[in-house]
This record gives C-alpha cells, structure tokens and sequence, in this order.
C-alpha cells in the first residue's frame, strides 16, 4: 500500500514540475504570424495634407486601431513574428484635423527620405575616408622626411 501511495506521489510531482517548465523542441514546427496593416512606400508617397478619411482609408487600408477618446488620430500597426521572435515591427499614425488629413509620422520612410540618409550616410563615410588618408599621407611624409634627411646624414 505504501508503494503504491508512494508511486502515486512521485508520479503527481513529476507530472507538476514539468507542467512548469517551458520545453522548446528544435524540430516543433513555427508559423509565421503576420498582424496588422502592411504599410509600402508607395501609400505613403500618396497621402497628401487636406485628404478625407475616406480618400485615406482606400489608399491606406482600415486602420488597426480607431481610439474613442481620439477620433482624430488612426494608427496602423504592423508586426511579423514566428513564435516568440519579432523580425519586423512598425507604426505609423495618422492624425486629421475638422475631417481632413493634417498629418502623420511613424517607422515608415519615403523614398526621398531613404535617399537623403542613405546620402548623408556615405557623405559622412567618404568624409572620414578622406580624414583617414590626409592623415595617413602627413604621417607618411614626416616619415620619409626622415628617412631622407638620415641617409644625407650618413653619406656626408
């Protein structure tokens, strides 16, 4: 009897610890989940200060949230996740003003806006890479300088 309340024990705490843990399995199949509204460059290139909600909604599609408290304001969301990893996530908020389009911000970049950081960024790259070798060639010069001064030296 003993035995047997004993198995049982054992049995009821293993089956507990193990209703705790959390086993992650390599070979589990994960789905990718995609929410939200999907935003592309080219929707956000279309908006235009002024645009009704309805011109905003066909171009940008329903917006994830609608607050009650602030009518005015939609926000689109955006998130692509498999399992517990997000690898994309972004908002973009559109504000109206007395019905019409006043403005919006958010993750999203245009085109033009792209281009202008991606120039600045190699504009700044350049600009250390020209640092780099005045630097190189000053050090270089003392050097042989030197060098040249030392044989003149030598010889006379």
């Amino acid at each position: 009897m003993q035995f047997v309340l004993k198995a049982a024990l054992l049995a009821a705490a293993v089956l507990a610890f193990t209703g705790c843990s959390k086993l992650q399995f390599p070979w589990a199949y994960k789905i990718y989940i995609q929410q939200g509204n999907y935003l592309e460059e080219d929707m956000i290139e279309q908006l235009e200060v002024g645009m009704t909600p309805e011109q905003v909604r066909y171009i940008m599609g329903t917006p994830m949230v609608t607050d009650t408290f602030h009518p005015d304001r939609w926000d689109y969301y955006f998130e692509y996740k498999r399992g517990d990893k997000v690898f994309k996530e972004y908002h973009f908020t559109v504000h109206f003003n007395e019905g019409l389009l006043a403005s919006w911000e958010g993750d999203y970049q245009t085109r033009a806006a792209k281009q202008e950081e991606e120039a600045k960024e190699f504009n700044d790259a350049a600009a250390e890479v020209d640092k780099e070798s005045k630097k190189e060639e000053k050090t270089s010069g003392t050097k042989e300088k030197a060098v040249s001064e030392k044989n003149d030296t030598a010889e006379g």
